[in-house]
C-alpha cells in the first residue's frame, strides 16, 4: 500500500469513530429537546459520517477490482466530501478565532467566581481550554484531508475505470 493509502485508511477510521461519538451525543441531544442548533450539528456531523462510509466502498474497490461501486456512490463521496471539508474549515476557523481570543473566554469562565477561586483555577481552566481546541484542531484537519484523499483516490478510481488498467495499491510504491 501506498503511504497516501494508507493515510487515507486510517484517517477514515479516525474520523468514523470520533464522528459517530459526536453524531450520538447531538442526536441524544436533540431527542432531548435540542432545538435547531442540535438539527444543524446532527445534520454536519452526519455529513461526515456518510462520507467516512462511502469512503470505506471506495476503499474496497480501490483494493479488490472485482468489487463494483453502485451508481451513486461517486457522487455522494463528492458532496459529503464537500460538506465534509466546509464543515472542517468552519471548525478550523472557529477553534483559530477561540485561541486568539482565549484571555475573554477564560475571563468569562471564571467571572461567576470571587477573586480568590478564579486565581486558583484560571490556570486550570486554560489548559483544559486549550487542550480542547487543539483536539477540536486535530479533529478538523483530519477531516479536511480525509475529504482531499477521497477526492483524489476517487480520481484514481474514475481513472482506473476508464482505462481497465490494473493499479495496485497493496503494494508499495
Amino acid at each position: 500500500m501506498t503511504f497516501r493509502f494508507k493515510l487515507f485508511k486510517a484517517l477514515n477510521g479516525i474520523n468514523l469513530f470520533i464522528s459517530s461519538f459526536f453524531l450520538l451525543m447531538v442526536l441524544m441531544s436533540f431527542m432531548a429537546g435540542g432545538g435547531y442548533q442540535a438539527l444543524i450539528s446532527l445534520v454536519l456531523f452526519g455529513a461526515v459520517c456518510i462520507h467516512c462510509v462511502l469512503s470505506l466502498y471506495l476503499q474496497r474497490a480501490l483494493q479488490d477490482p472485482s468489487f463494483v461501486l453502485k451508481e451513486n456512490t461517486p457522487g455522494g463521496v463528492q458532496i459529503m466530501g464537500g460538506l465534509s471539508i466546509l464543515f472542517g474549515a468552519f471548525i478550523l476557523l472557529g477553534c483559530i478565532a477561540s485561541l486568539s481570543q482565549q484571555d475573554l473566554f477564560i475571563k468569562e469562565a471564571t467571572s461567576q467566581l470571587s477573586d480568590s477561586q478564579a486565581a486558583e483555577i484560571k490556570g486550570l481552566i486554560r489548559k483544559l481550554f486549550v487542550g480542547l481546541l487543539y483536539f477540536i484542531i486535530l479533529y478538523s484537519v483530519s477531516v479536511i484531508g480525509n475529504a482531499v484523499l477521497s477526492f483524489y483516490f476517487l480520481k484514481q478510481w474514475k481513472n482506473r475505470k476508464d482505462d481497465d488498467s490494473d493499479i495496485n495499491f497493496d503494494l508499495d510504491a
